[in-house]
């Protein structure tokens, strides 16, 4: 059995910053101060990590419970609206190829889909069900109790296994994401990592860096994402630069993109970006 966990933002849905502008807004509202900081350290993390980020840079201590919950409050109804608008507009929309590829994971039997990501639960979902995605993920981990990405994606690993009644390896358990952060916390837990870049919201020197099995732009070539998930053969071979697994007879197909070099052959095989002589990803 196969376990596949999906980030949100950038991963399904392509709506720019929509959550960082309601944060960012929220709390102009709420205490007459604009945060400075720019959503450089709000991407890819969780909302509990980003709500005490911005409060700390403003108020220089973490928020109250009284507090935090106010400002949630006002986050989630300032969101809806920002999704109504963006939808209005046309700005609002799944990654390209994406719900032809969930429907194809939900044929078989042997993989689950889950949620993974840094969203409160409510922010989830609303964001997720005006583009009836909320269907094809019954279970999974969210912002709401982990600060850090490896504590969300161990909470989704345990919720789903409650939900479908099912022990998940981590052989078995592939993330899909599209920053550096995803691939990270996916190898730290010795997790299959994939990322989609359309979006854009993920630094690309750090993603290259992440040396995620799989990077490619959205899900239009489902052959590569079942590829990926060990469900396909490939008797053809891929098109350069678009499939990265190691440990097998292609690999030398990604590593001939340039600048691609053995540094980052080398980190397939980091599982902690904090064992590595720097001590970081860059």
């Amino acid at each position: 059995m196969k376990l596949v966990l999906f980030d949100l933002d950038g991963t399904l849905i392509n709506a720019g910053l929509c959550g960082v502008y309601s944060l960012n807004k929220a709390v102009e509202i709420l205490y007459g101060v604009k945060p400075a900081c720019n959503a450089g350290p709000l991407v890819g993390n969780t909302d509990l990590r980003n709500f005490k980020y911005i409060h700390k840079e403003i108020f220089k201590k973490n928020p109250a419970p009284a507090k935090f919950a106010a400002i949630k409050k006002k986050y989630l109804e300032l969101l809806n609206v920002e999704v109504a608008a963006l939808i209005k507009n046309k700005k609002y929309k799944p990654l390209r190829g994406l719900e032809r590829f969930l429907k194809t994971l939900q044929k078989y039997k042997d993989i689950k889909l889950a949620l993974a990501t840094g969203n409160f639960e409510k922010a989830a979902e609303i964001k997720l069900t005006p583009l009836g995605l909320d269907k094809y993920f019954p279970a999974g981990g969210f912002g709401d109790n982990a600060a850090e990405r490896v504590s969300m994606l161990k909470l989704a690993v345990k919720n789903s296994e409650k939900f479908f009644k099912t022990q998940f390896k981590g052989c078995d358990v592939f993330v899909i994401g599209d920053t550096h952060i995803d691939v990270a916390a996916a190898k730290e837990l010795g997790f299959h990592s994939a990322v989609v870049t359309e979006a854009g919201l993920g630094s690309a020197q750090k993603l290259l860096r992440a040396a995620a099995e799989l990077e490619t732009k959205d899900f239009t070539d489902i052959d590569l994402w079942l590829m990926w998930l060990g469900v396909k053969s490939d008797p053809k071979g891929v098109e350069k630069g678009s499939y990265i697994m190691p440990a097998n007879a292609i690999e030398h197909v990604f590593f001939s993109r340039t600048g691609i070099d053995e540094q980052r052959l080398k980190m397939f095989k980091v599982k902690k970006y904090s064992d590595l002589e720097s001590g970081k990803l860059i």
